[in-house]
């Protein structure tokens, strides 16, 4: 029996678009050798520092924007959840600009966009929580699709199901187990709403934080 999902927010970095940015060498500019999220990083430096780090990640999100592509079927599976009357949200750790960019180009529509200059930025889940109060739908008519271990965390953190969008070729992150539902095509959104047991998360439950599939922060 179908779940009566009614709204879904998208994660886009990964998940609606390919990643083109590359993190590692914006971490060596922005001389950042921990392994931590570069967000809250940059949030604790003093003033001076921040503002120029905050330029650097800005530069690197416009080139990244300029270059990055959709993945197949994604334009398709907007339309279908239109004619299905489902609604979508994008909730994103990049700036507005940058996902501006983005979905002008590949001509994208979300009547909702959530980015990190509307603080606080996910995984809070007040991000998540103010795309639910604009839509006047309930947690449990709600998914959250996203690759990222911040994805997983707020949903969660906003009693969200999530789904986690994992390439079949690669072994599952390390974090994959807070996900309430698996998928390898992002077309595959579609038949979970039909078939939402078909893609249950097997790996439920034994959850080991990380960064992104390949130990790097995205979204």
């Amino acid at each position: 029996m179908a779940h009566d999902y009614r709204l879904i927010v998208f994660d886009m970095d990964g998940t609606l678009t390919h990643d083109a940015m590359d993190f590692e060498a914006l971490r060596v500019e922005l001389g950042l050798s921990e392994r931590r999220p570069i967000l809250e990083w940059i949030a604790g430096l003093p003033e001076s520092e921040r503002d120029d780090a905050t330029k650097i990640l800005e530069q690197h999100e416009r080139r990244a924007a300029e270059r990055c592509y959709v993945r197949a079927g994604v334009v398709d599976m907007l339309g279908e959840l239109a004619s299905r009357r489902v609604s979508r949200a994008l909730l994103t750790r990049n700036s507005r600009s940058s996902v501006r960019s983005i979905i002008g180009r590949h001509r994208l529509s979300f009547e909702v966009l959530v980015t990190r200059d509307e603080p606080p930025f996910k995984p809070h889940p007040a991000s998540l929580q103010r795309i639910l109060h604009h839509y006047g739908v309930g947690p449990d008519a709600t998914l959250m699709v996203g690759d990222n271990i911040f994805d997983l965390q707020v949903a969660q953190a906003a009693h969200v199901a999530s789904v986690l969008l994992v390439d079949g070729a690669l072994p599952r992150p390390s974090f994959a187990g807070r996900a309430d539902y698996c998928i390898c095509d992002i077309a595959d959104i579609l038949k979970l709403l039909d078939e939402p047991e078909r893609f249950r998360n097997e790996f439920n439950g034994l959850a080991e934080d990380g960064y992104g599939q390949n130990g790097v922060e995205k979204g």
